[in-house]
């Protein structure tokens, strides 16, 4: 994690076939915590269900919250240096 930097993670919550955005890292909370996506959705922290030598099952999950979408463009035009991932389980 950059300090002092604005970071924004696409993940597929748990349960769902669609990418939320998000700004708490996924690694730092327990894998089923409920946090908050750009779109105020109230969405699961994905867990770990793929070995380290496999492609994650998230990765072809392409689809995106358009709110989350929004909001992400809105926030990369406001700050500088605004750093997204894709992060997958």
């Amino acid at each position: 994690m950059f300090l002092g930097r604005e970071q924004v993670w696409w993940i597929v919550p748990a349960g769902q076939q669609i990418r939320h955005a998000i700004t708490d890292h996924p690694g730092s909370r327990p894998a089923g915590d409920l946090v908050t996506a750009l779109c105020s959705a109230g969405v699961k922290l994905p867990y770990e269900t793929w070995p380290t030598s496999r492609e994650p099952a998230s990765r072809r999950i392409t689809a995106r919250c358009p709110v989350c979408e929004t909001r992400v463009a809105d926030r990369q035009e406001k700050v500088e240096g605004l750093t997204v991932s894709t992060w997958d389980s």
